[in-house]
């Protein structure tokens, strides 16, 4: 399913029965447009499969909006026509984060080029995979022929889903 502007919210996750405050034990799997907003929808999805009471909602909607917005302004999926796929996996300890894009002429990487591109001088861009690495417990990417997917995972502080399961 694809979002095109308007019907925004008609692409955004609805309410999974059976859920603990709002915290969907499901994956999330949207396919969203390549463009700036579908960040913001990235992050609605996130907060929605979390809930705001997660020790980990913080760090994972940081995580998800770096991670599209990598995609969007760093391969085709920027491009008319592009799109990125958002798929946000529950796990017991936390969360597995992925975002496929639409390929593009280099990987994602920390060193080398992508960090001289950052410049001097108080660059406002070009940190998002430095905080990735930073903040989540592995990371990676996995590329094929015209798409690349880029996977992080979050872990949840310890006893986090047993405390949200004596609250309900």
């Amino acid at each position: 399913m694809t979002a095109r502007g308007s019907d925004r919210a008609s692409t955004l996750p609805q309410p999974v029965p059976g859920t603990i405050r709002g915290h969907a034990r499901q994956p999330i799997l949207r396919v969203l447009p390549g463009t700036p907003d579908s960040v913001h929808t990235a992050r609605l999805m996130a907060r929605q499969l979390l809930g705001d009471g997660d020790p980990a909602a913080e760090t994972v909607v940081l995580l998800v909006s770096e991670l599209v917005t990598n995609a969007i302004v760093h391969s085709q999926s920027g491009a008319p026509g592009g799109t990125v796929t958002v798929t946000l996996c529950p796990v017991p300890a936390g969360v597995l984060v992925q975002v496929r894009d639409d390929g593009g002429p280099s990987e994602p990487c920390l060193t080398g080029p992508c960090l001289a591109e950052l410049g001097t001088g108080g660059a406002e861009h070009g940190y998002g995979l430095l905080l990735v690495d930073a903040l989540a417990d592995r990371w990676g990417t996995i590329s094929g022929p015209g798409s690349r997917v880029t996977w992080c995972r979050i872990t949840r502080h310890p006893g986090a889903e047993e405390r949200a399961e004596t609250e309900v």
